[in-house]
């Protein structure tokens, strides 16, 4: 159950988040703005939050694209994974799949025979912060 709706945004601020391309600011705006009078937040904590889901939204759209731009396979899970066929020992590719190595914002780089996996002959992958 969500509470009440809060009112909209004064015409004229949003078409000033419109005029700069502040969709995810302009879309949390009237929620942040209503909860930021009804806790008398500072207005300092106001724009922090409203240009923190700026720079979140805009992060998550830019690894959406990147990711379309990429064209990965689909499809593809640990389940349909012959460990069989790779040369890469058990307990790797044991301790690959936890994917405790991303945490810790290691790299990964898998090299094999062109055609196998990929048109490439190497994929490597960077996990950043």
């Amino acid at each position: 159950m969500s509470g009440p709706t809060p009112p909209p945004l004064p015409p004229d601020l949003e078409l000033l988040l419109r005029h700069m391309h502040l969709p995810y600011m302009r879309r949390m705006a009237p929620e942040v703005l209503a909860t930021a009078r009804a806790q008398r937040w500072d207005p300092a904590e106001v724009l922090k939050v409203l240009l923190g889901e700026e720079v979140a939204g805009r992060e998550r759209s830019a690894l959406a694209t990147r990711r379309a731009q990429a064209a990965f396979p689909t499809g593809k899970t640990f389940n349909t994974w012959d460990a069989n066929l790779s040369s890469i020992p058990e307990p790797t590719q044991s301790a690959l799949r936890t994917l405790e190595w991303i945490g810790r914002h290691e790299n990964l780089v898998v090299c094999g025979p062109v055609g196998i996996a990929t048109h490439y002959n190497s994929l490597s992958i960077r996990i950043r912060k």
